[in-house]
């Protein structure tokens, strides 16, 4: 059974891989600063920058899924300030880690987040003043791989 720990960070993703017969690390060489940066300009976001963001995404897990097709449907867990926001927006308050966050309150946050200008995201009950302006990005890691991977629920864990 395959397991995936992946860790969003600013400039880079890393999924940990846990197979029957051993471990292995992919990388996806960009972060939340650079997705940010090259692809979420506009304040809401525009959609067409969303989806070039999950797309990018998307695009590097198609390498991931090519070297080891076993990851789809894989249990996952999510580390990373931006994946333990979406979990605080969801129940509107510090979460409980670990926390079990499903695709559909994951897609209903990204919509949620995603048409919001940054002033308006600043007032959401549970957002950390300070991931603010890096939350948008982390939801399309998190909907990226979500939708890439066919998962129903992820993990965030500390």
């Amino acid at each position: 059974m395959t397991r995936l720990d992946v860790v969003i960070g600013a400039t880079d993703v890393v999924v940990h891989l846990q197979r029957a017969e051993g471990a292995s690390v992919f990388g996806i060489p960009f972060g939340i600063d650079v997705l940010s940066a090259l692809h979420l300009e506009s304040d809401p976001p525009r959609p067409e920058e969303l989806t070039n963001a999950i797309g990018a995404v998307v695009d590097h897990l198609d390498d991931l899924v090519r070297i080891d097709p076993d990851v789809i449907g894989a249990t996952t867990s999510l580390r990373g300030p931006e994946a333990e926001a979406i979990a605080a927006v969801e129940v509107g308050g510090a979460p409980t880690l670990p926390f079990e966050l499903t695709r559909e309150a994951a897609e209903d946050v990204f919509r949620t987040l995603a048409t919001e200008a940054r002033a308006d995201r600043a007032f959401n009950p549970g957002l950390d003043p300070d991931l603010v302006d890096r939350v948008v990005a982390g939801c399309c890691v998190v909907v990226g791989i979500m939708r890439r991977l066919h998962l129903s629920t992820v993990t965030v864990a500390p």
